[in-house]
């Protein structure tokens, strides 16, 4: 009985043996074969269970977390490497190159794009490109007893809208030890390229479930996006087989046979910039305080997200009086300065005497033979 006990426990012991040996073999294998990897040869880090931790967490988490903040905005985002900026300062050097646009447009509203990093992030990796749908805001204004009425296109009232963004990605990346900057960079081309969008034949962009009337924000992060999404250039389809945005211009400025609109005779192009309104605009084309409505309004891929905000932002006959009169702008009364720096307009200023009489020319006109749509409710 005693033998029998003593050989039982061999037979177990030598059970253990085998058992043990065959294991470490396998994982002696194993771990030979990911050394021979190639990936893993290209990139090599020291594996400790916190890295492997932190690894699954960013490729997994952080772009699930990102995108239910933004799902709360009814916002889309897509993630490009910074590898592609030198593509983007290609590009739009070569409009100039190819005199699609002039020197003197392209100083004025190209010199301002920075197709690196900032300094405080020269280590980032990708560039999060964010569109938010927005609403028009209608505008009322008094004068001389009567009351006048405009709008502000979606897009162009954005300080909340980009500190809200910021702050969604600072929070989410700061946790895992990353961080974020703002971008400033092309930002319809950015989109468009990052298939975010795709351009309309009045070379705005539009994302689907907003059409045009999209906030674009950009911000650069130290975290590398395990996806980018990074494509051609596209026009809508359904751009092929119409021209309406191309007959509702007043300048001509949405051409046939390019992409790029003639974007210095465009009628936005005028009303964000100082001077007098060259002869050859019409009076009654004249639509929003700042910007054209014309070629979105009368888009069909824009027309179920046409929304405007609740509240009527109103300037009152004073306000009104001071702008007029050119009061220099660090005299205007404390409340207006408020409500012009609420509506993103502040550093318009020097514009708005020129929008606010121009629009009220239009409205006091009887000699308009051109029914205009009307954009304010």
């Amino acid at each position: 009985m005693l033998v029998i006990t003593f050989y039982l426990l061999f037979l177990t012991l030598c059970y253990v043996y085998i058992t043990f040996t065959i294991y470490s073999f396998s994982r002696s294998f194993i771990n030979h074969l990911e050394r021979m990897n190639p990936a893993n040869r290209a990139n090599p880090v020291k594996e400790t269970t916190h890295s492997h931790s932190r690894s699954v967490l960013d490729m997994r988490t952080i772009p699930d977390m990102l995108q239910s903040e933004f799902d709360q905005l009814h916002a889309k985002f897509k993630t490009v490497s910074t590898l592609h900026l030198t593509e983007l300062q290609t590009e739009i050097n070569g409009w100039q190159h190819d005199g699609i646009i002039t020197k003197k447009f392209y100083e004025k509203n190209y010199s301002q794009f920075v197709f690196h990093p900032p300094s405080t992030l020269t280590n980032a990796h990708s560039v999060i490109v964010i569109g938010i749908p927005q609403k028009i805001t209608n505008i009322a204004f008094f004068h001389q007893g009567k009351r006048y009425q405009t709008i502000i296109p979606p897009t162009y009232i954005y300080t909340k809208i980009r500190a809200i963004c910021k702050e969604i990605l600072s929070t989410i990346l700061s946790k895992q030890g990353y961080s974020v900057e703002r971008a400033i960079l092309p930002m319809k081309l950015l989109a468009v390229r990052s298939g975010l969008g795709k351009y309309g034949k009045n070379n705005l962009c539009y994302v689907d479930g907003m059409g045009s009337y999209t906030r674009l924000e950009a911000f650069y992060t130290d975290y590398e996006f395990p996806i980018d999404t990074w494509c051609e250039k596209g026009l809508m389809k359904s751009c092929n087989s119409c021209s309406l945005c191309q007959h509702a211009c007043p300048m001509q400025c949405i051409p046939q046979d390019r992409l790029l609109i003639h974007a210095d005779h465009c009628l936005t192009y005028f009303n964000e910039n100082e001077g007098d309104f060259p002869p050859s605009i019409p009076v009654q084309s004249h639509n929003a305080l700042i910007g054209c409505m014309l070629c979105q309004i009368i888009c069909p891929q824009n027309k179920k997200y046409l929304e405007f905000n609740q509240n009527t932002v109103t300037f009152t006959e004073e306000e009104i009086a001071c702008i007029l009169q050119k009061t220099p702008r660090e005299n205007i009364p404390q409340a207006l300065a408020k409500k012009l720096v609420d509506l993103d307009i502040y550093e318009d200023y020097l514009e708005l005497p020129r929008n606010f009489a121009v629009l009220m020319a239009k409205e006091n006109s009887e000699n308009s033979s051109t029914p205009q749509t009307d954009l304010s409710m």
